[in-house]
């Protein structure tokens, strides 16, 4: 229960929880694609500690969300809008806004994007603005490797006079508004059948100290991992099994399973556990080559919040050719 280390309402929560084809000529390079992948996990989970974001399953549809170096990955211009309702009907439950896009740039090997969040349970109120770089390496065999870094900053406000509380509690003596900047690096190794993610979307720990020298933690580094395999089953039907890991330091790994059913790369269904609490149904469907909409729902269990809460997450999304090397023939699986 990351998500309430400091709630700060009704129910004392915490601060802000937190396919292409290969258009492009291969890298000549030997350097093996999974010596840099090693390496680049490396490099990310020893600066990984803990962290608290706001809880998606968008990622399913949208991995820009989660890892920088999704950044111009589908060779096109792609824009997101996401609305998420986690809990409907508490008093003060966690909402979820943003709008992400991200763009491929020099011939499809590089990309950069934008994202802009806000996240709000009880009385806090973080936003975020992020500004995303992606570097895409092909290889003879058909995969890639992509890189991303991200930097932005982060508002996170909380206003104590919004609340009914013990006047005499230090913590609530003050509001607090802070802004802090935010720096995020992720890697991605990909070809037709498999996907690999790996991120911390913040490297940093965000704290800040009331008028009465309390501290307070806003929010702290948290790791990412997604992995999926394509099965083609057919002509029409693909099969898409999905798993995905949050780690937060002092607190047990949080684990999404999953599969998606794919037909004639326009319909999509599947089903989701996350850590055996939550179930979920997800859809998705691509109006043509441009457009696509979809929909998450979520049922807590007794190990959650019971099954009064329910959550709701619907996103939209375009693509389009800006670019002469933009290419919309091609549906991207992952």
């Amino acid at each position: 229960m990351k998500r309430f280390k400091y709630i700060l309402g009704a129910f004392r929560s915490g601060p802000s929880h937190k396919a292409d084809d290969r258009g492009c000529q291969p890298c000549r390079t030997t350097i093996k694609p999974f010596k840099i992948l090693a390496l680049l996990m490396f490099i990310i989970l020893k600066t990984t500690q803990a962290q608290q974001d706001p809880l998606y399953s968008q990622y399913i549809f949208n991995p820009f969300i989660i890892n920088p170096a999704y950044a111009g990955f589908s060779k096109d211009l792609t824009g997101l809008a996401a609305y998420r309702v986690q809990w409907a009907g508490m008093d003060g439950s966690p909402v979820t806004m943003n709008a992400s896009g991200h763009m491929a740039l020099a011939d499809n090997r590089m990309g950069v994007g934008l994202t802009i969040l806000q996240d709000k349970i009880g009385t806090n109120k973080t936003t975020e603005f992020l500004i995303s770089y992606g570097y895409h390496i092909s290889f003879r065999n058909d995969s890639r490797v992509s890189f991303g870094l991200q930097a932005g900053a982060i508002n996170y406000r909380n206003d104590f006079n919004d609340l009914t509380i013990d006047k005499n509690d230090p913590k609530f003596q003050s509001s607090i508004s802070e802004f802090s900047p935010s720096f995020g690096a992720g890697i991605i190794y990909s070809s037709d059948k498999f996907y690999l993610s790996v991120s911390v979307p913040k490297m940093l720990d965000g704290k800040t100290t009331t008028d009465d020298n309390i501290d307070v933690v806003l929010y702290s580094q948290q790791f990412y991992g997604m992995g999926s395999y394509l099965f083609t089953l057919s002509h029409r039907l693909k099969l898409k099994p999905f798993i995905m890991a949050r780690y937060t330091a002092g607190a047990p790994v949080n684990t999404d399973f999953g599969v998606a059913l794919n037909a004639d790369d326009s319909y999509t269904l599947g089903l989701f556990t996350r850590s055996l609490h939550t179930y979920g149904a997800m859809m998705k469907i691509n109006l043509g080559d441009m457009l696509r909409v979809g929909y998450i729902f979520e049922l807590p269990t007794d190990k959650s919040v019971g099954l009064n809460y329910t959550a709701h997450e619907i996103t939209v999304g375009i693509r389009t050719r800006l670019l002469r090397f933009h290419d919309l023939s091609t549906i991207s699986d992952f």
